[in-house]
């Protein structure tokens, strides 16, 4: 009788974990194409050598907006940006990009949070 108690609590719990891991998946289900998207409207706006959208979604440190601030002093419509598809972890993701200058590319670490709807850059390194 124990054991028949004891395999039905078994089955009972499995079964309500595997249930919360899909409602969790169906909260962050928009997620990956607000950052895709996020990321197209920053391509757009550096084409038009323009920053403003890149800079309202940092938030770095001092030290990696000193790189973003030395980047407006470029001509960025001639840039081409490149990146990799995010991956996405809960709230956060990470991704690379790449900045081509004619025939050179920096490459950057990025990281992401999401946080009140929207995301946020939270982590801008240069990749040597």
């Amino acid at each position: 009788m124990i054991k028949k108690i004891y395999v039905i609590f078994l089955i009972i719990l499995t079964a309500s974990c595997s249930s919360l891991d899909k409602t969790k998946d169906q909260n962050f289900l928009n997620i990956d194409d607000k950052l895709t998207s996020k990321l197209e409207l920053i391509q757009k706006d550096l084409k038009l050598n323009n920053l403003r959208s890149l800079k309202e979604s940092m938030d770095v440190s001092l030290k990696e907006r000193y790189a973003i601030n030395k980047l407006s002093e470029y001509d960025l419509s001639a840039v081409k940006l490149y990146f990799t598809k995010p991956e996405i972890t809960k709230n956060q993701g990470e991704n690379i990009i790449g900045l081509g200058f004619g025939e050179e590319i920096f490459y950057f670490n990025v990281e992401y949070k999401y946080l009140n709807g929207d995301w946020r850059i939270t982590k801008f390194t240069e990749r040597r």
